[in-house]
Parts: C-alpha cells; sequence; structure tokens
C-alpha cells in the first residue's frame, strides 16, 4: 500500500529538480553578452546565402554550420556572400546577431567612440557609422584621405584620427590619457565632471601595422625603434584601461598580395610581410594589452580575391567588422546612468497657423450657425438620408428638452425650409439679445407675446402628442384608449 505513493513522490520530486536544473541551465531570456563570448565572437564565416529567407538560412546551418547572421541581404542570391556565425552552445549563453541602427544607437547613447589609426580602421569607422544609419564611406576622391572625421549620431560622438604610424598611435593614445586635445563634446563633459577632471572617451579602437612594415622596417635601427614604440603602444593602452576607457585592437586585415598596385608595396608589404607585423604585436604586448581584438584576417581571409587595391576591400566586408564590435559592446561598454533631462517645451506661437486658425473659425461657425456638432460634415449624410438634416436632428434631441425643462417649444417644419427657419431663429434670438431691457413697455408685450406664445405651444405640444400617440397605436396594431390602458397598469 506505501509503494505507489513513495513511488510517485520520488518519481516528483525528480521531474522537479530536472525541471529547476533547466530553468537554471537553458537556454532563457536572451540577455547582454557577457565577457566570456569574446572567444567565439568572431569565429565565423561568408557563406553564400539570401540571409533574408529562412528556407536559405536553413541551408546556410546544414551545409555551413552558420546560425546567425550580420547583415540581412538578398544578396546571397546572386552569389554575393554574407558574413554568419558559427553555431555556439546554448548553455554558453553567447548567441550573436545583427545588431540594427536602433539598438547600437541606444547602446552609444551620450557616449564619445574614437578610432585611431590608418585606412584600415577608418574603414571600420565608416562602418560603424552605417551600422547606426548613417550613409557613410562611399567613394569620393575630392575628399582628403588623410584626415581626422568628426561626426555626431543624436547624442552618439564617433570621432576617427588619422595615426598610420606606431609613432602616431603613441602620440594620440598619451593625449586621451592626459587630457589634451579634447573636442568640444569632450569639454562639455569635462565641465559637467568638475574642473579639471577629464572623462575621456568611452571606447578606443586602435589599429595600424601596415604603414609600419612599408615605411619603418628597412633597417635594423628602423626594427628597433618600431619595436619600442610598439611597447611603448602598449603601454599607453593599458594606461587608457587602467582609467576605465575599453580599447579594442584591429588586427590587419588579409593583403591581397597580386593586387598590390605600386612596386614599394609588393616589396614590402606582401601578406607574408603583414604577417609578421601580427606576430610582432602579439609578441609585444598589444594583444594583451587589449580589452578586445578584432580578427581582421578572420572576416576577410575568404574574400580576399574582392580587395581591388591589395589592402582595402568593399563597404560590405568591414560591415561584418562592424557587427563583431557591436555584438562585443555588450561587455565592452556597460550600462551607463544617464541623467534625465526634461524635454524643453516649444515656445508660444511657434506651432502658430494663421490659415489653420481661421479654419477652425469657419468651422465653429458653421457648426453653431447650422446646429452641426460634426462643423458642417453631417449634412453630406442628407444627400443618402431622408430627413436627415442636422437642424431636424438637433429639433428632434431638444425639443423633449425644452419641454421638460419648461423651456419656450422648439417649432420645427421637416423639409427643405426648415435649415432657413432655423438659422432665422438663430440670428432672431442673437438680434434680440441687442435690444434686452430696451424700455419696461417691451418688456411687457415681450411678456404678453411670451404668453400667448406658451399657450399656442401647449396647444401644438397636446396635438403633437395625439399624433404620436396615434403613430404608436397604429405600429402595435391597438388604439389610444387600449395603449392608456396599458400604461396606467
Amino acid at each position: 500500500r506505501l509503494t505507489p505513493p513513495i513511488i510517485g513522490t520520488i518519481f516528483l520530486f525528480i521531474i522537479g529538480v530536472t525541471w529547476h536544473g533547466m530553468a537554471l541551465g537553458g537556454a532563457g531570456k536572451i540577455k547582454p553578452l557577457h565577457e566570456g563570448c569574446d572567444a567565439m565572437v568572431n569565429n565565423g564565416r561568408w557563406v553564400p546565402v539570401n540571409s533574408c529567407n529562412e528556407e536559405s538560412r536553413g541551408t546556410g546551418y546544414r551545409d555551413f554550420g552558420v546560425t546567425n547572421y550580420a547583415t540581412c541581404s538578398s544578396r546571397g542570391a546572386s552569389g554575393t556572400y554574407v558574413w554568419g556565425w558559427y553555431d555556439t552552445e546554448s548553455y554558453t549563453h553567447c548567441r550573436f546577431e545583427q545588431r540594427d541602427a536602433k539598438s547600437i544607437k541606444k547602446a552609444l547613447n551620450h557616449r564619445t567612440i574614437y578610432f585611431i589609426g590608418d585606412s584600415m580602421t577608418r574603414n571600420l569607422y565608416h562602418a560603424s557609422l552605417r551600422s547606426m544609419g548613417m550613409d557613410s564611406g562611399a567613394y569620393d576622391a575630392t575628399q582628403p584621405k588623410h584626415a581626422d572625421i568628426t561626426n555626431s549620431i543624436g547624442s552618439t560622438t564617433v570621432e576617427f584620427r588619422w595615426a598610420p604610424l606606431a609613432t602616431d598611435q603613441v602620440s594620440a593614445l598619451n593625449d586621451i590619457n592626459s587630457g589634451v586635445g579634447m573636442s568640444a563634446a569632450e569639454e562639455e563633459d569635462t565641465d559637467a565632471g568638475g574642473a579639471g577632471q577629464f572623462l575621456g572617451p568611452d571606447l578606443i579602437v586602435l589599429g595600424g601595422g601596415t604603414w609600419d612594415r612599408l615605411h619603418v622596417f628597412a633597417t635594423d635601427e628602423d626594427k628597433q625603434s618600431l619595436a619600442a614604440s610598439i611597447k611603448d603602444l602598449a603601454k599607453e593602452m593599458r594606461t587608457a584601461r587602467n582609467s576605465g576607457t575599453p580599447v579594442a585592437w584591429l588586427i590587419p586585415t588579409t593583403i591581397n598580395s597580386n593586387a598590390l598596385n605600386t612596386e614599394e608595396k609588393r616589396d614590402h608589404m606582401r601578406e607574408e610581410d603583414v604577417e609578421e607585423m601580427r606576430a610582432l604585436h602579439a609578441e609585444s604586448g598589444i594583444l594583451s594589452s587589449s580589452s578586445f581584438v578584432i580578427d581582421g584576417p578572420g572576416f576577410t581571409m575568404d574574400r580576399v580575391s574582392e580587395s581591388y587595391d591589395g589592402v582595402h576591400y568593399p563597404p560590405f566586408i568591414y560591415d561584418a567588422g562592424a557587427q563583431i564590435l557591436a555584438n562585443a559592446m555588450d561587455w565592452l561598454l556597460p550600462e551607463k546612468e544617464i541623467k534625465s533631462e526634461l524635454p524643453i517645451p516649444p515656445q508660444p506661437g511657434k506651432m502658430a497657423n494663421p490659415f489653420l486658425g481661421l479654419m477652425m473659425l469657419c468651422f465653429v461657425f458653421i457648426g453653431l450657425m447650422f446646429f452641426d456638432g460634426f462643423l458642417g460634415f453631417s449634412f453630406l449624410a442628407s444627400l443618402f438620408v431622408k430627413d436627415a438634416m442636422p437642424n431636424d436632428l438637433y429639433e428632434e434631441a431638444f425639443s423633449a428638452l425644452h419641454k421638460k425643462m419648461k423651456l419656450p417649444a422648439i417649432e420645427y417644419e421637416r423639409g427643405p425650409s426648415s435649415s432657413s427657419s432655423v438659422f432665422s431663429s438663430a440670428m432672431s434670438i442673437v438680434s434680440s439679445g441687442g435690444t434686452w431691457g430696451k424700455s419696461e413697455k417691451s418688456n411687457s408685450n415681450n411678456s404678453a407675446g411670451q404668453a400667448a406664445h406658451r399657450s399656442n405651444s401647449s396647444v401644438d405640444q397636446k396635438s403633437n402628442a395625439t399624433t404620436v400617440d396615434e403613430e404608436i397605436a397604429a405600429l402595435l396594431g391597438g388604439n389610444n384608449s387600449d395603449i392608456e390602458i396599458a400604461m396606467r397598469k
């Protein structure tokens, strides 16, 4: 007798424990990515699928192991590839996805982002602006190539500082760490934070190495000087991190050696030469000094044939790098407390429009003079429905009220002439208001007239009541006496 209850209790206990474990360790609400996702955010590939089509996305998972895509684009249908992340285990809670402009602008609200480096970093800068909804990075030969750029999107400031050499990057980081060379937005932050207190940017993205390999790698002395500059750069990166500013490093993208368009580049900046610079950066502590590393070769290796000059890629290639960075911002940029700002109300008259005001006065005049609560539009119904003039509806609605409140009865006649009669009555009421209290004689005459009017109204009301009773009796199939007896009961 005791065995079944005991077995049932044990079974329910096991189910409860299993359910609790699934609730804690299984898939739940999607939360911001944690720092442990750092090792997987660069793991992906380019796949030839239409990422906007669910069937094609399924093919990407079955054939390539890619579950989430950096862009929703139908370019895959025409042979162009799209970037996607490899599948991750659910227990890692690392679900990478495309970040749209709204979510990125929300994450970067009231923040300042610096991109410091060479043309590769500049292309990533433009891709980040595109991910926020700005049309940026279009081919334009009239714009200076080696210049600083500043853009603002809402409350977010995104700056690029041209610093192709390691020495340039050391100088730029030193200025930031010491609070020198602030922009206007940074000066406002300094004022808000207190006199002499430099808040600095919220994120710094660094990148370089190709110009160092091209211009300062010819002799042993150049190599030693470059190694020292790279170590100084790593030191400045650690200083920025210690001050609370995360630093991301962009590893130089893959070089298409056969497409290099100058003899100097083909001699000193081939893929194997740049790979040597990547190794030097790792040995000198650049990667370990970074808060996050964007794997440039990771999202360009498969598309190296699309590098038109050996160094740069089409804009959509850098869009993949911008999405990798946007996903990493979940742990690089924790939520920032922002003091709510009271909205400034519009000044009086700012939204005024004389024409619209005159139009409203006309509508009000029509509504008052023609007894139409819908500002004259009820007259349209009278074109299709008989006896639906607004003044008729007004009379039917308010005649009972006048009778109840013992006010002068409203006399009306149905038909086309009723509208003019009502308008004449309204105008006579207005005109009578101007002659109020002229003399006692006129008042007595008015009183006598009102008394006569009341007697006539009472007769009319009786006759109208009789007519209404007769209509009701006809509808109910009886006579007036039967209806009166039924109403008394």
